[in-house]
Order: structure tokens, then C-alpha cells, then sequence
């Protein structure tokens, strides 16, 4: 076995060490090419920011852009490091910083370095932005502009207003492709339209001029290929272990794989190995699954929580009938019908063998976190080894 643990997580990875996620790479480089703008959705950790640097990477714009590649002006923007005052005319002086650098080195481009000065003395108003992107366009250029973690925006005085998302739109909507937006979000394309709808109750949702990819679960081909490191050490045992704890999710996966390879490098038996990476896993990842469980709405809420209860029935998971009766808290739970947006986020997996048809995936979720969030009056009614009788399930349901 090797000395360097290879299972990395916490920074966006390389391009090079990009796993999975061709689907959708493919899917936003057309949408660019053809001059249409994108969002990108997806739970925390999910890959968004590391998609993004896959675009952008010079060497791999001409696989990406084939004879585009030259006329791509890349702007990216990372909306969580802007101050509180960050206002319109300083976020489109960031937006125009890379087309001002191909203004300056062109020789032929002095009536659009004009333009540009023209737009920057006008505070980059609507009007002039539409004559600088005009003359963008007869340029042949496009400028993409890439805004990672635009729903930190809904909470932003200067920028979280109709003004701002209204002018995105008109201006990428009549640009004739020489503006293309692409934005992440941790909400989904849906829930984006519901927080801004107060703005604009009569007209079209602000984001509506934009496709919606959603990065959801890696398949099982992809999770080999990430498992894979992990060489002959690694038993089909361990190897089922991870994938039903973490499920497809790339930021899960890693943190487990990297702490049982530690487990494998300390020499401990595999049962107490299995153990032990359960513990540390949910350490580790308990903010990560709160960032999640945050960002979704209370419909959401409910559809995961009754889901999760009928996991934890399937399981055999046997609570003393004078403590809880799971299926009187599932039935006290309004029946959510419409759980495919949860299936695509990859938090969710048909199961016919589960009342109700689904299952959660990952089965970290279901392991103190669920019981975490039941209500108060049903928590207290959990015996005291409820937890451990959970883990044990778990463990045991896993391998």
C-alpha cells in the first residue's frame, strides 16, 4: 500500500482529477458554444466549483470549444468573498475585468476601449452595458460570465434586488450570445424563482432564460473509478461499505475512502475498521449534511424525514413499542408525492422493498443526523441505545 493517502477532500479538485460528471461538462460547454447561459445545482460539496475550473482550464478549452476556444472570454467571480457594499458598478467592473485585459492587448479594439471607459464613467448603467456588449458581439468574442455560489446573493442588500437580477437577464437575454451567465447554487433553479418572485409578481422569473444542470449522484461506474486508489486493500466488503454510507456523492466518498485507507495504514481488523470509519465518517461530514439539510425547504424536510422513517422500519430497526411506533410517526406525515427532485439531487433511491418505494441515499443521513431532527416529543421517546441500535443496523445492512 501506498504511503500517501490518495483520497483528497476539502479544496475543488484539478481538472486532471476530475471524476465523473462528462454528462454534464458536455452539457454546459454546448450551452456555452451556443451562447445560452446555465445554472448549476447541487447540494454542498457536490463538485459545482470544480466543474466550473474544468471550463475554464486553458488546456482543455479546445476540447471543450473546438473553434470557439479563441473567442471565449472567461470573467469568474466568487460571490461568497464580496464584502457586504459589494454594489452593481463594482461587480460589473470585477465582470469586465478579463474583457478589459483582451480590450488592452487588441490594437483594433480602441473605439470598444472607449465604450468600456464610457460605460465605467456611467457607473455601468443598463444602456451603455448593452452598447459595450453590442460591440462585443461584432468582435466575435463572448464573454462568459461565471458567478460560483450565486444564492449567497439572496441574502445581499446591494445586489439582492430587481435592478440586479432584472438587468442580468435582459442583458444576457438580448446579447445574441456575446453574454452567456453561468451561475451555482446550492437551491435549485425552482427555488431561486420562489425567493425573487416578490420582485417581479406580474413578469417571467429572472431565471428562467437559464438550463438547469443538476450534478446529483455519481454512478456506480464512476464511484469505482474514485474507489479505485484504494487497490487490492480495499475488499469488495469495504468497497460496499463506503458506497452505502456515502452513496454517489463525491465529497461523502472521499472522506470515507480517505479514512478507512487511514484504518488499513493503522492495521485494524475489519470489523473494528468498519466501526471506526462509521464514527469518524459522521464527524467529519456532519456540517456538510447540515449545509444540505439547510438549504432545502420544510416540503423538503418532510419528504426525507418520512422517507427515512420507512428506511428505518425496512432496516428492522426495533424500537420498544412503548417508546416510538414508526409507522404512527410515518403516517402523522403528510404525504409528499413529488420526491424526483430529491432522487436527481441524489439524496434519495427507489427501493421497492421500503413502504412507500423509496430509500435514503447515503445511509449516513439515517445514522444521527435523522434522529437529530425527529421532534422533540418523538426524540424523547427513543430508548437511550437508540443510536446504537442504528449503527449496528446500519453497519450490518451496509456490508
Amino acid at each position: 500500500m501506498p504511503h500517501n493517502n490518495p483520497f483528497i477532500y476539502g479544496n475543488p479538485v484539478t481538472p486532471a482529477k476530475l471524476l465523473g460528471r462528462k454528462r454534464e461538462l458536455r452539457q454546459i460547454a454546448g450551452r456555452i458554444y451556443t451562447g445560452q447561459s446555465s445554472i448549476i445545482t447541487g447540494s454542498p460539496r457536490s463538485g459545482k466549483t470544480s466543474v466550473l475550473e474544468y471550463l475554464i482550464a486553458p488546456e482543455k478549452r479546445v476540447e471543450l470549444y473546438d473553434d470557439r476556444a479563441d473567442e471565449l472570454i472567461f470573467s469568474f467571480l466568487d460571490a461568497g468573498s464580496w464584502a457586504a457594499e459589494f454594489d452593481q458598478p463594482q461587480f460589473w467592473e470585477a465582470a469586465f475585468e478579463q474583457l478589459k485585459e483582451r480590450i488592452s492587448a487588441d490594437n483594433s479594439a480602441t473605439s470598444l476601449f472607449e465604450t468600456y471607459q464610457f460605460c465605467q464613467d456611467n457607473k455601468f448603467g443598463s444602456f451603455v452595458l448593452e452598447k459595450l456588449i453590442a460591440q462585443t458581439r461584432k468582435k466575435n468574442w463572448q464573454l462568459v460570465i461565471i458567478i460560483d455560489g450565486f444564492d449567497v446573493l439572496l441574502h445581499h442588500k446591494p445586489l439582492n434586488r430587481a435592478e440586479f437580477f432584472g438587468g442580468l437577464r435582459l442583458l444576457a437575454s438580448r446579447s445574441q450570445g456575446a453574454l452567456t451567465l453561468v451561475i451555482t447554487s446550492n437551491a435549485s433553479q425552482t427555488k431561486l424563482h420562489q425567493e425573487t418572485q416578490h420582485y417581479n409578481l406580474t413578469g417571467s422569473p429572472y431565471f428562467n432564460f437559464m438550463g438547469e444542470i443538476i450534478l446529483g449522484a455519481l454512478d456506480d461506474t464512476e464511484i469505482n473509478k474514485l474507489l479505485h486508489p484504494g487497490g487490492i486493500d480495499f475488499t469488495d466488503n469495504d468497497c460496499r461499505f463506503i458506497k452505502g454510507i456515502a452513496g454517489g456523492h463525491p465529497y461523502l466518498l472521499q472522506v470515507a475512502a480517505s479514512i478507512l485507507w487511514e484504518t488499513y495504514e493503522n492495521k485494524l481488523a475489519e470489523g473494528v475498521r468498519q466501526q471506526y470509519v462509521l464514527q469518524e465518517f459522521y464527524l467529519k461530514v456532519k456540517d456538510m449534511l447540515n449545509g444540505t439539510w439547510q438549504s432545502w425547504d420544510d416540503e423538503m424536510h418532510k419528504a426525507v424525514t418520512s422517507v427515512a422513517l420507512a428506511h428505518l422500519e425496512n432496516l428492522n430497526v426495533v424500537f420498544p413499542k412503548k417508546y416510538v411506533d414508526l409507522k404512527d410517526i410515518i403516517n402523522s406525515i403528510p404525504s409528499i408525492t413529488n420526491l424526483g427532485e430529491l432522487e436527481k439531487y441524489g439524496f434519495l433511491i427507489k427501493d421497492s422493498r421500503i413502504r412507500g418505494g423509496w430509500g435514503i441515499y447515503p445511509t449516513i443521513f439515517l445514522l444521527h443526523f435523522i434522529l437529530d431532527r425527529f421532534k422533540p416529543e418523538y426524540r424523547r421517546q427513543l430508548p437511550d441505545n437508540a443510536r446504537e441500535l442504528l449503527r449496528q443496523q446500519l453497519l450490518k445492512n451496509v456490508r
